[in-house]
Formats: C-alpha cells, sequence, structure tokens
C-alpha cells in the first residue's frame, strides 16, 4: 500500500514540523512580538512560494529522483546553521533556506506518484489518499515533540536531520539506479472501497478553482493561528516545552479528517457540498477559537482548525493530480504555490492582529468571515453545467 517514496514523506513531514516548532519555540523564548514572530514565518513561506515556483516544476523536464537526492544532500547542508542560533535575526536564514528545500521537496513528490502511479493504471484518488496520510501522520509527530526537542536537546533536531537527509539521498539514489523513474505498483492501491469515476474534464477545472480557493483560505486561517500557538500558549502559562503536546492536535485533525473523508467518495463532483463541508469547518473553527481561553479548549480549537485545513486541501489535491495533462508537477507546484502564501500571509496578519490589540475573540471573527467567503467562492466558482458521474452527478 505505502512505498519508499511514501516513507520519504513521513520521515521528512516530521523533519518539517521538527524544524518549525524549532524557530518558533525558540522566537516564543526570546519574546519576540507577535509582528516579529508573523514577519518570520511570512519571510519562511515567501521562500517556499518561490521555490515551488521556480524548483517545484522541475520534475516534469529532468525527471524527479536524482534532483530529489541532491535536494537532500542541500538540506543536509543547511541544517547546521540551526547550531548557530543566538538571537532572532539567525533564526531567519534558517528558516527561509529550509523552506526552500521543502517548497521544492512536495511538488516534485506530488508530480512523481501522480505521473508514475498514473501509468500504472493507479485512480488519482488512491495516490491522493496515500500521499496525504504519510504527510499529516508526519506532522504529528513532528509537531507533537517539535517544541520539547529545541528547548531540552535541540542538537538532536540538527544531527538528526542530517542523517536522515544523508540516508534518504542514499535510498532515492540507489532506487533511481534499480528502476529509473518508475515506482513499483502497490499492492493494495489504496482503500478497499472501488475506485471513484473520473470527473468530466469540462468541470474539471472549476472544480479545481473552487477547491484551490476553498483551501487557500482554510490553510490562511489554520496555519495563521497555529505557527503563533507557542507564543499564545506560553503567554497563558503552558511551559514551552509542553506546546507541542497541545498543537499537535491541529495536526491530530487533519490526520483524523483523512481517515473520514477519504474512503468516501460522495463529495467528487459535487461543489455545493463541497462548499458546505470547507465552508462549514471554518465557522466552527472561528467559533471555537473566539472561545479558547484554557489548554483543553486551545486543543479543540487547533483539533477544529485541523478539519477547516484538511477538508479543503483533499478536494484541491485530488483535482490537481487529476491532471489530463503532462503537467503533474506543475500541478503539485500549483498546489504548494497557494499553500505557502497562506502560510505566509497568515501568521503574519494574524502576528499584527494580535499586536494590535484583537484578541482570539477578533481573531475568531476574522475566520468566521473567511468561512462566510469561502462558501460563497465555491458556489460562484462551481460548473455552470451538470456533467455526469457514476452515482448521480448534480453539479
Amino acid at each position: 500500500m505505502f512505498g519508499l517514496v511514501h516513507v520519504v514523506v513521513f520521515l521528512f513531514s516530521v523533519l518539517l514540523w521538527l524544524l518549525i516548532a524549532a524557530w518558533n519555540t525558540r522566537a516564543a523564548a526570546w519574546s519576540m512580538s507577535y509582528a516579529s514572530v508573523g514577519l518570520l514565518n511570512f519571510a519562511a513561506y515567501m521562500a517556499y512560494v518561490a521555490s515551488a515556483l521556480l524548483l517545484g516544476h522541475l520534475g516534469d523536464r529532468i525527471g524527479f529522483k536524482r534532483p530529489l537526492a541532491v535536494g537532500f544532500l542541500a538540506l543536509a547542508c543547511i541544517l547546521p546553521t540551526g547550531f548557530f542560533w543566538t538571537a532572532p535575526w539567525s533564526l531567519v536564514p534558517t528558516a527561509c533556506l529550509v523552506l526552500v528545500f521543502f517548497g521544492f521537496f512536495y511538488p516534485s513528490v506530488e508530480g512523481l506518484l501522480s505521473r508514475e502511479e498514473g501509468r500504472l493504471g493507479v485512480h488519482p484518488f488512491s495516490t491522493t489518499a496515500r500521499f496525504s496520510l504519510s504527510w499529516s501522520s508526519g506532522n504529528i509527530v513532528g509537531m507533537l515533540f517539535g517544541p520539547w526537542l529545541i528547548q531540552r536537546s535541540p542538537s538532536v533536531v540538527f544531527t538528526g536531520g542530517m542523517a536522515l537527509c544523508l540516508a534518504g539521498a542514499a535510498a532515492l539514489w540507489a532506487h533511481w539506479r534499480r528502476h529509473g523513474e518508475a515506482l513499483p505498483k502497490p499492492s493494495s492501491a489504496g482503500f478497499s472501497v472501488p475506485a471513484p469515476p473520473p470527473v468530466d474534464g469540462g468541470a474539471l477545472k472549476r472544480l479545481r478553482l473552487g477547491a484551490r480557493a476553498a483551501l487557500l483560505l482554510g490553510s490562511l486561517a489554520f496555519v495563521g493561528t497555529m505557527l503563533l500557538y507557542p507564543k499564545l500558549l506560553s503567554a497563558s502559562g503552558v511551559p514551552l516545552a509542553e506546546v507541542g503536546f497541545i498543537t499537535a492536535f491541529g495536526n491530530v485533525g487533519v490526520f483524523l479528517t483523512f481517515l473520514v473523508l477519504l474512503p468516501m467518495h460522495f463529495w467528487i463532483g459535487r461543489p455545493r457540498l463541497c462548499a458546505l463541508l470547507s465552508g462549514g469547518a471554518l465557522l466552527l473553527f472561528g467559533a471555537s477559537l473566539a472561545a479558547a481561553r484554557t489548554p483543553a479548549l486551545f486543543g479543540l480549537t487547533v483539533a477544529l482548525g485541523g478539519v477547516a485545513y484538511a477538508v479543503p486541501y483533499t478536494f484541491a489535491l485530488f483535482y490537481g493530480l487529476s491532471t489530463p495533462d503532462a503537467d503533474n508537477a506543475r500541478q503539485g507546484a500549483i498546489h504548494e504555490t497557494l499553500i505557502g502564501l497562506s502560510q505566509g500571509f497568515g501568521p503574519l496578519a494574524a502576528g499584527l492582529l494580535l499586536a494590535a490589540g484583537a484578541g482570539l475573540a477578533g481573531m475568531g471573527c476574522l475566520i468566521v468571515g473567511l468561512g462566510l467567503f469561502s462558501f460563497s467562492a465555491q458556489l460562484l466558482l462551481r460548473p455552470r453545467n451538470s456533467f455526469s458521474r457514476t452515482g448521480g452527478g448534480r453539479g
């Protein structure tokens, strides 16, 4: 069911969130302002966006595995900069360079999986499911232990990351020498339920556009708040080393949403239902955030935020990987660019609002507004004409 590439995705997703948690926890320990933490993450994710746009589509032209192996070696050279974090400004180079790598990594992996599994006859739904479960489970582990490790044993984060990069480069290079760009066909193509029918090509572009608009807004709300939780929770009296055990609920919410949503095909080709699910999840998240006052409520809130992110993510990734053209990496780059933009502007906007005194209630009201806008935008962008799909095809 899962192959080498999925193991790589899981492990590097662990590393990504170990590092994101590390620099945001260190920023909180140094009492950086909300606005400064927002600017730090904004700069890092703008580097992610630039990388996704410039490097994310390279796999369509020169192949995927060898460039990924070289990228792992480059990241191994970047990680030692973490040993020189001595002041707030020293976080910026590491954060930006790390996200340059990941802006290249995720589109490349999405392109590799969707193209090669498509050639094997694996349905995009199964590709979406296994990839989503791989990275989301990795995120849980990384966010859970990131704050604890950076406070107790920071060298483990950076030396362990370097070892992972070297091992990943060797494994992927050996895989390329043995199989070329091909991937072995999964013993099980995903879930045991029958593969869903393909969506009509005339409706695909509008479905993709609506799903990506919802993803932009959901990601803006989820990550915009979650990257500030170390500072928010520490200000509420939660020890920094224990912050990850609360913020990890966000990625638990993502993972559980995938487990519930991905085995079901009822949402494919139904934009009104998708609008209701993704817009409604944001409304619940915003209302919960406005009322959050205790660690338990924060845990529930971040879990709902994960749901609000994972629902439109599922729709957007599925319609992106369902491309009929040979532009798999390009579609992955567009997908990751949207995530990078929202995850850059989200912490910046949230940090500025909190610095201005808006408080959690103001943040919650803003997210409720995003939910209403998400619902409206998807209805506006839905396909104008009905199209066929097995089991009923009402748009």
